[in-house]
């Protein structure tokens, strides 16, 4: 019987982030993104849905700047099986 090979766990810690910019700065540091990533969440979506399979991202200290970011997740993750966001 085949093994699922384990998720790779990403964490994005955005405590003290009040903007899009940082955000997007904070996910390009804590995710393996390509260089083209285009820093908004049309962007992110092309990539989680094209990357994300068997990732898991935690979201940490996500607070109000991550109103779009939690649709922009739960829409990939509709996607893309094996990708799972947190929000903690």
């Amino acid at each position: 019987m085949k093994r699922k090979p384990a998720k790779k766990v990403f964490t994005v810690d955005l405590a003290g982030v009040r903007s899009a910019a940082k955000m997007h700065d904070a996910i390009a540091a804590a995710l393996p993104l390509p260089e083209h990533y285009g820093r908004n969440l049309d962007a992110l979506y092309d990539v989680l849905t094209e990357y994300g399979c068997n990732w898991k991202i935690v979201f940490r200290n996500a607070g109000t700047v991550a109103r779009g970011l939690r649709t922009v997740c739960a829409d990939a993750m509709a996607e893309t099986p094996g990708l799972e966001t947190v929000f903690e």
